[in-house]
């Protein structure tokens, strides 16, 4: 930042403690509390605009607590979010962040937009659509800004860190949860179980890649540990297989050595049967009431598939635009269950409902945003060995397998890894803190 800049800067910053201290004064006198809670905001919103890496690591961490941050303010991530972007778009009011060139992942991220403005010029639905829109553009310009701000100096590993971080503490607040009998199954931080093992899963690779820098790597191995065991409780069969496919890669690549991956193992069966042990009732009750609805469960999934195959075969290049699925998917389909108590709006498949809504245009170029990531993310990792990149890649794989049985483009962890992906294949050497 110039000299001019930071001198504007800070007479802005005056400036504006001059004009709010008379109103605080007055609300201090008559609602002291309120008064507090609002200092403490505008100090926390005036360091996030100032600090557009604060700001980063602030939407990385908050992200999988978003049920428990709703009572709060349901708006508190679109918030975090937009507080990301205008802390990015002062800091690149003096000038770029870095000299590199564009990044493929988000020249794909580009493409993308421009077929969602094209599938909605040619299918309009109404306020569905605004809705669908508004929340790829916020996770859209989450992976711009992420990407920018990794290559212009704040590290991916710190990044990763602070993710793992707070899917250990999601983890353990899920566990919890489930052992004072709130859930049936790990949920917590986030309320739909299969979402909350979509954040873990993409936690667990990185946290195999951050214990080998790391002064104690126990502590990631204990991180693992906590995430591994929330994901098999939240009883999610697509992380269950993204798992089987993320330790045969972690392994392949050399991300996880086979001792280690056996004592790991080890350790994990140990965990599961103390809890076995020390829980019974309570385990074989979610067992059961997940037995008793997984059939009802495949049935709703291939029917909600069917219907999304459908709509993208009435429409293939631009599918029915976007918002489409959840209000037209019931004509699609032969039949749907009629006693059900939840809201079927969702294909429970990612890459199904993007094509529906936006044709094989639109799933082509979502799928290049990450195989563009992946491709970045191995690049780096054979040219520099950095256990990171391997641990990116592993987790795209682990990730895009579970997305096959959730819709996911409405969450963190893909655009979180894409903009991993992407930074580390502009990085010449691993990022170091």
């Amino acid at each position: 930042m110039s000299t001019a800049s930071a001198t504007r800067s800070g007479r802005g910053i005056v400036v504006g403690a001059v004009a709010a201290a008379p109103v605080l004064g007055l609300l201090a006198g008559f609602a002291p509390v309120a008064a507090l809670l609002g200092v403490i905001a505008l100090v926390v919103v005036v360091a996030l605009l100032l600090r557009v890496e604060w700001a980063a690591l602030a939407v990385v961490g908050t992200a999988v607590f978003e049920d428990y941050l709703a009572p709060v303010d349901p708006r508190v991530m679109k918030a975090l979010a937009l507080l990301l972007v205008g802390s990015w778009m002062l800091r690149r009011c003096t000038g770029r962040l870095h000299d590199g060139g564009r990044s493929t992942v988000l020249v794909c991220a580009l493409a993308f937009v421009a077929v969602l403005l094209a599938a909605t010029a040619l299918h309009t639905n109404g306020q569905a659509s605004i809705d669908v829109l508004l929340r790829y553009a916020g996770f859209l310009a989450v992976l711009a800004v992420l990407t920018d701000v990794m290559r212009a100096g704040l590290p991916p590993a710190r990044v990763a860190r602070v993710y793992v971080l707070s899917c250990t503490v999601a983890s353990a607040c899920g566990i919890t949860e489930y052992i004072m009998g709130e859930d049936r199954r790990v949920g917590g931080p986030i309320g739909d179980p299969n979402d909350l093992a979509f954040f873990l899963l993409a936690a667990l690779p990185l946290a195999f890649a951050l214990r080998g820098s790391a002064r104690r790597a126990w502590v990631y191995d204990l991180a693992a540990g906590v995430i591994l065991l929330a994901v098999l409780g939240t009883l999610s069969r697509g992380a269950l297989v993204g798992i089987a496919l993320i330790a045969v890669a972690a392994m392949l690549m050399g991300l996880i050595r086979w001792k280690v991956a056996l004592g790991f193992a080890a350790l994990t069966v140990v965990g599961l049967l103390v809890v076995l042990t020390a829980f019974p009732q309570m385990i074989d009750t979610s067992l059961s009431q997940k037995g008793h609805v997984a059939d009802q469960n495949v049935s709703e999934r291939l029917d909600l598939w069917q219907s999304a195959g459908r709509m993208t075969l009435e429409n293939p290049v631009l599918g029915l635009g976007p918002g489409a699925f959840s209000q037209q998917h019931r004509d699609f389909a032969d039949s749907l269950p009629i006693n059900i108590n939840h809201t079927l709006d969702v294909a429970h498949n990612t890459y199904l409902e993007v094509s529906s809504e936006t044709g094989v245009v639109g799933l082509l170029v979502f799928l290049s945003i990450l195989v563009t990531a992946y491709a970045g993310a191995r690049s780096h990792w054979r040219r520099t060995g950095d256990p990171l990149g391997a641990a990116v890649c592993v987790a795209l794989l682990g990730t895009a397998v579970a997305a096959a049985f959730v819709t996911e483009q409405y969450f963190l962890p893909l655009w979180l890894l894409a903009a991993l992906g992407a930074a580390l294949g502009a990085a010449v050497a691993p990022a170091r803190e």
